[in-house]
């Protein structure tokens, strides 16, 4: 074979590898722009479903913005719509007693508050609810039932705070200072910077005076608090 033939030979090989490499090149290069619109795509479907999404938990949290709003006609609505997406949603109904306590209409708000029991007994704004009516309408010994049994089902301790600090207030509404000043004191062992459970301890020292505090100490529950 002449040195022209043999030429010509790698150049038609150089040519051929070339063509390939192209053909790869385009390949790899149009199926990276297919898998950027199909991610894309995936984007753009998943960002309008989640627009989209709908549950009780989002209607439930813009029903108690509007309630620390006073927005009342506006956090009802908000309120029933959570209870049309899932009827057994407790803390909705517990809104709504909270909605017409507010409003001032204490039947309504006792009839929600036992259809929250009906849908989760456990569920412990249910119980504290309920103990916040009877305070309200002057029961105040069916409130402290209440508020205990609030505070037994809490074993997670997430409200605990609100319950001790509010059974507090009752016990001193029946004048039982003593367990009211226990009451206040678990909210403090709580939350070291309650100020409100801390003026009302400080009351109730020096409205039981000397002797209360000799006992505490005898007891070893004088307390120094921080």
């Amino acid at each position: 074979m002449s040195r022209s033939a043999v030429g010509q030979t790698g150049q038609t090989g150089l040519g051929l590898v070339f063509a390939v490499g192209l053909q790869l090149v385009f390949a790899a290069g149009l199926g990276l722009i297919l898998a950027a619109l199909v991610f894309a795509g995936c984007g753009v479907k998943t960002m309008q479903f989640s627009d989209s999404l709908d549950t009780p938990e989002t209607e439930y949290a813009k029903a108690l913005s509007l309630l620390e709003s006073g927005a009342h006609d506006e956090a009802e609505e908000a309120l029933r719509r959570t209870m049309r997406l899932d009827d057994g949603y407790a803390p909705a109904y517990v809104g709504m007693s909270r909605l017409f306590l507010e409003r001032g209409e204490i039947q309504e708000a006792i009839r929600y508050v036992h259809m929250a029991r009906v849908r989760d007994v456990d569920y412990v704004p249910c119980w504290l609810m309920a103990a916040r009516l009877y305070d309200a309408a002057g029961r105040y010994e069916a409130a402290v039932a209440e508020f205990r049994e609030a505070i037994t089902r809490d074993e997670d301790r997430l409200w605990a705070v609100e319950s001790h600090f509010d059974l507090g207030r009752t016990l001193e509404k029946l004048d039982r200072l003593e367990e009211a000043h226990d009451a206040y004191m678990e909210v403090i062992a709580l939350d070291p910077l309650h100020l409100e459970a801390r003026s009302s301890v400080t009351r109730i020292w020096k409205t039981l005076g000397p002797e209360f505090l000799m006992r505490l100490r005898y007891e070893n529950r004088d307390i120094i608090l921080p």
